[in-house]
């Protein structure tokens, strides 16, 4: 998920006000809304102050946050068309250069005209560390088809971003047959499975991530917003 170490935060408030940027930056490179992933992800932090008693003693209590967005975000995301996300609204990173800008967007807007499938198992694979049968089973969808979409997904990028055959992994696709990884872990990928730090796709999609990751930060109205927006949402539930 990220090279950033865990925390092993002692109360929600210190657990949100560091890992609320990180997972709302992971969460649009899913969704290509930010709109859409700061609902999702807010509503996955008031399910995790719920529950804080027990998520709190996890190795990765940002990983439990993380796979409720996702689910929740894939209950409204599959039913939509293509082309009906829009280029998320963030400011720019005041460190990035322009031509570093340019790049993240068009992978951004690249990933925002995907079909819904394609864009979530290919991010949730190549980006984030689940396995194919972890993404299979969190979405309700075959192995083989989790493979078939990140494949489409993959080659859309290579095609878009002008990357050629030979400039990928051996020139083939990685994710259509051949064994199945062990257990993807979020923030604990085993880089040797698909050659994760090789691959120009990934690398554009953890590039992309950074940038974003950044750019919230740049923000900072963000986090008292997103507090407030939580607080609300967990005394309307009681």
């Amino acid at each position: 998920m990220s090279t950033e170490p865990a925390m092993r935060p002692r109360d929600f408030e210190t657990f949100f006000s560091g890992s609320y940027t990180r997972i709302l930056a992971q969460v649009i490179m899913v969704c290509g809304s930010r709109a859409d992933a700061e609902d999702v992800t807010q509503e996955a932090f008031v399910e995790a102050y719920r529950v804080w008693e027990r998520i709190a003693g996890y190795e990765l209590p940002e990983a439990w946050v993380y796979r409720v967005a996702v689910q929740r975000l894939w209950k409204t995301q599959r039913r939509r068309r293509t082309g009906e996300q829009r280029l998320p609204e963030v400011p720019v990173p005041v460190q990035a250069g322009p031509e570093q800008s340019a790049e993240a967007r068009e992978v951004l807007r690249l990933l925002a005209a995907l079909p819904p499938r394609q864009r979530t198992t290919m991010v949730l694979f190549c980006l984030h560390g689940w396995s194919q049968s972890e993404i299979a089973k969190a979405l309700r969808m075959t192995r083989g088809g989790v493979a078939a979409n990140v494949s489409k997904a993959r080659q859309t990028l290579k095609e878009a971003l002008g990357m050629s055959a030979d400039e990928t992994i051996g020139g083939r696709d990685p994710f259509l047959g051949g064994a199945e990884p062990g257990p993807g872990r979020l923030g604990r990928v085993d880089v040797s499975r698909i050659g994760l730090g090789r691959d120009p796709v990934d690398a554009a999609l953890r590039d992309t991530e950074n940038w974003l990751r950044a750019a919230l930060r740049s923000d900072p109205e963000l986090l008292g917003r997103a507090r407030a927006a939580v607080a609300r949402r967990a005394e309307e539930r009681g």
